[in-house]
């Protein structure tokens, strides 16, 4: 693996999409369960005669929505690039460690009942947060 360099602003971004995943999920199903179950509006005159697609319409057309349907999507791809038992060291970090601890400089010492080595765990995580920033188009 060569060197590779992204900007900061990339680099923060995919970092925050990998620490908001359990949320985004969670954030993401209730989205769609509140517009399935939502009545459709009498007001105005629908586009199709099918209210589900009416919604699916009014669910792509939301930013927030995309959004995270995007940083779910990113996170997933990166992580089914990772190897067999790798994928342990990012969930370990980044959604079971306390989020005040993910960031700080002794986080792996966190994960050292993994069969990993402290710069192992970092190259995984790099080369997650490059995968992730790639999905986001960073």
């Amino acid at each position: 693996m060569g060197k590779r360099a992204i900007s900061r602003r990339a680099w923060q971004r995919a970092t925050n999409a990998l620490l908001c995943y359990p949320e985004n999920l969670r954030e993401y199903a209730s989205l769609v369960e509140e517009l399935m179950t939502k009545k459709p509006k009498e007001e105005g005159k629908p586009i199709h005669k099918d209210p589900t697609a009416d919604k699916a319409i009014v669910l792509y057309e939301d930013k927030r929505f995309r959004r995270i349907q995007d940083e779910i999507e990113a996170v997933e791809e990166a992580l089914s690039h990772l190897r067999p038992g790798e994928e342990i060291i990012i969930r370990r970090r980044y959604w079971e460690l306390p989020r005040h601890r993910s960031n700080s400089p002794r986080q792996y010492d966190f994960l050292q009942d993994l069969p990993y080595s402290y710069r192992t765990m970092q190259r995984v995580v790099r080369r997650t947060i490059f995968l992730v920033a790639k999905m986001l188009g960073e």
